[in-house]
């Protein structure tokens, strides 16, 4: 709650129906003259009622969408209300769900609410402990909800019906809704997990695809959008390849069940392709790459590892964002990020967390810890970080994954989102066996405290980083090519100052270049003043080349400049 002198209290009321709101004493002024009395016995807690009125006549409360709720729900964001006062809970909302939405929106303002007839205030202990009892009941609903919807599902399935979405390719939905063979796909998923089983690769099978120009069957939904109509794809056949549905059956719940659906291939054939795949499949090294299945771009697309470079000893490793298929043909390109730059920024920012006290306290009371421990947890904050640094890298592995549930990479930031039970335990641990993630984990409903960090890494080009040592050489011979990039920076940008009626496109054309390499020469111009010096004196470390400088992702930080150039110690 927010502290000031006094705390504004907004009284909410709420009818069903719309019967007996003319008459000269309605239900919604008898539960205002109730919840008024109340604030006037809490004077000694410098409580006050706002003038303003929130009542909604004739609204269910099966429904968050009332005027009076809405209204008073925009004046708690704009930080008018403190306290809200109600008859009863019911009065609020009659859904569950809801009532879970409504608190989680109270709780990011600091707003408490009381229910006059009822032995509920969240503004004091008795009424959070009250709040927790409702939240698990509350995920209990939901958890109820999704078993149903699974269960229909695989029982719709189970007798040949579709449940929705597209189709599996090779297959196709009759007017009675089940899954038919589509004659003129079908002899494809045939061929392909033959051919896979034979020792051809996914690459070269989707090759042979694209060339005889088979496309995935176009459908219209139900909101009259058209699907399919693609090229198939490498992601199209791996998805082919582990469906159990061509074999006739159905997992559901880990169980193979029997459906009503014709199989295009035998069970024995599945198991020979599953084999196959597992024996194809690359082992990842966690040890090495330890952020695979953690890490996120800013729009959500998971990042796997990838190698780039000439050979495998001078190869670099990068993470990169999948070809999710919902951003085919937008502009959400593909993130790449050097991989030993991200790995080493990860550790230092979950090791400063650690020893910052401030954040620690924040991120131990986001799991609704109040007590005497809070102070001993944050004074091992320290003694954790270090078992962290020290630890090997399996070890880190095994406690980043428990701490760290996700890590998402955006233009200039890196977010870390830290597990507020897992960072208890990790805080109390003993240090005597590995740490790893507590048993019967539920990671869709962990409380996460978002650790932010600035972070310029991004760019599409994969050398946009300058992967250099510091040169100990002094008075060097200054080399042609930087030099002469220096000047020729200086005449775009007196030209750009020149020609302030053209645009960049026709400067570059006039100069025959693209205009993407006239914005790459004319950032030299803002290379901080000692690196553009150590250009002219030849004191630039020898692995910097005018391909490496044009090619870079360009800050405008001076000592991020000389960090990437590996001349700070020379500089300071």
């Amino acid at each position: 709650m927010r502290s000031s002198e006094n705390f504004r209290c907004a009284i909410y009321t709420r009818k069903s129906t719309e019967r007996g709101l003319d008459m000269n004493v309605t239900s919604l002024e008898a539960q205002r003259e109730v919840c008024q009395s109340y604030i006037k016995c809490q004077a000694h807690r410098k409580w006050t009622e706002l003038p303003q009125s929130y009542d909604d006549g004739g609204f269910s409360g099966g429904t968050l969408e009332r005027p009076a709720l809405r209204r008073m729900i925009a004046d708690i964001e704009s930080g008018r209300i403190d306290i809200i006062i109600i008859y009863k809970i019911d009065r609020l909302t009659r859904s569950l769900l809801d009532f879970v939405r409504l608190i989680e929106v109270l709780e990011r303002y600091e707003v408490s609410f009381v229910s006059v007839t009822q032995a509920f205030d969240t503004s004091d202990s008795m009424g959070r402990l009250i709040l927790n009892i409702l939240l698990t009941f509350a995920q209990f609903e939901r958890e109820l909800m999704s078993d149903r919807v699974r269960d229909k599902k695989a029982a719709m399935q189970r007798r040949g019906y579709f449940a929705g979405g597209l189709p599996p390719f090779g297959y196709l939905v009759d007017s009675g809704g089940r899954l038919c063979i589509d004659d003129e796909r079908a002899p494809v998923v045939r061929e392909l997990y033959q051919r896979y089983a034979a020792g051809f690769s996914v690459r070269v099978l989707v090759d042979e695809l694209k060339q005889r120009g088979l496309l995935t069957r176009r459908y219209t939904s139900r909101l009259k959008r058209e699907h399919g109509g693609q090229p198939i794809t490498t992601a199209v056949v791996r998805h082919i390849l582990e469906n159990p549905i061509y074999t006739g059956n159905l997992v559901h719940r880990g169980e193979w069940i029997e459906a009503q659906i014709d199989p295009l291939i035998t069970r024995s054939c599945w198991n020979t392709v599953q084999r196959e795949r597992h024996k194809r499949a690359p082992k990842p090294d966690h040890d090495l790459n330890f952020l695979v299945k953690l890490l996120h771009d800013d729009v959500g697309r998971r990042m796997r590892t990838s190698v780039s470079g000439p050979g495998r000893t001078n190869a670099f490793r990068y993470y990169r964002s999948e070809a999710a298929g919902w951003s085919r043909g937008t502009e959400n390109k593909a993130v790449m990020v050097r991989a030993d730059d991200i790995e080493r920024l990860v550790k230092s920012v979950l090791s400063g967390f650690l020893r910052d006290r401030r954040q620690l306290r924040l991120a131990v009371m986001a799991e609704g810890t109040y007590s005497e421990d809070v102070a001993r947890l944050l004074n091992r904050g320290p003694v954790a970080a270090r078992r962290l640094e020290c630890a090997e890298a399996r070890q880190f592995r095994q406690a980043l994954v428990a701490l760290v549930p996700r890590i998402e990479i955006a233009q200039s930031e890196l977010k870390l989102y830290v597990s507020s039970r897992e960072l208890k335990r990790f805080l109390a641990w003993d240090g005597k066996i590995n740490f790893s993630r507590s048993a019967g984990d539920d990671r869709e409903n962990v409380k996460v405290f978002a650790v932010t960090a600035s972070a310029c890494l991004i760019r599409g080009h994969p050398h946009h980083r300058l992967p250099v040592k510091p040169c100990k050489d002094i008075g060097g011979v200054p080399r042609k090519e930087l030099v002469g990039l220096l000047r020729e920076a200086a005449q775009l940008k007196e030209a750009v100052f020149a020609h302030r009626d053209k645009s960049l496109l026709e400067l570059a054309t006039e100069r025959r270049m693209s205009e993407s390499h006239f914005v790459r020469v004319i950032r030299a111009n803002y290379l901080a003043p000692d690196i553009q010096t150590a250009i002219l004196d030849g004191t630039l470390p020898a692995e910097t080349t005018r391909w490496s400088l044009l090619n870079a992702a360009m800050v405008l930080d001076w000592g991020q400049q000389r960090d990437m150039l590996g001349i700070r110690a020379e500089t300071q």
